[in-house]
């Protein structure tokens, strides 16, 4: 090998190891950006929709109930949560349960529009826009549309329903 060759070789190699140094600190190096007022969604826009989307599916099978399978859409619906949410929502649903068996409730919801408010990759909260009808007995349904807010945590099971606020 010539002294050309050596020293081509070896710049090559020089600025090789530059580059991937570069690289390597570019990636690992900096942390990932928060969430701010200015810049609230920090993920890419397929993955936060990605959630949103099991947002709206969750949010609707949690709240839509039949007197009937009460206690199994309990069961089913926590499965679904963070276990501090399910703990919440067995408190919430428990004393309901004499009513809604009582009166013979029946209520089926559907997200009407959902959208991300904040998303980190290890949580996002979702808003959705919740229409909702109900009958209790042979009665006429009513029906409702509410707002939630839904917060999703990515857990090792997944992405699970943390807290969901409701107007």
């Amino acid at each position: 090998m010539t002294r050309r060759t050596t020293v081509a070789l070896g710049s090559a190699a020089l600025v090789l190891a530059a580059t991937v140094g570069a690289e390597s600190w570019y990636l690992w190096g900096s942390s990932p950006p928060s969430p701010s007022a200015q810049r609230p969604v920090v993920v890419g826009d397929i993955d936060a929709q990605t959630v949103v989307d099991s947002a709206a599916t969750d949010a609707a099978a949690i709240f839509s109930t039949t007197w009937r399978r009460y206690d199994a859409h309990v069961a089913s619906v926590t499965a679904l949560m963070t276990a501090d949410m399910a703990d919440r929502y067995r408190t919430t649903a428990t004393p309901l349960r004499s009513r809604v068996v009582a009166s013979r409730t029946n209520t089926t919801s559907r997200v009407a529009a959902s959208g991300v408010v904040r998303a980190t990759p290890d949580e996002v909260l979702a808003l959705l826009f919740i229409d909702q009808r109900t009958t209790a007995g042979n009665g006429p349904p009513s029906y409702a549309a509410r707002r939630a807010l839904v917060t999703m945590v990515h857990t090792d099971h997944g992405w699970l329903v943390d807290n969901v606020q409701t107007r």
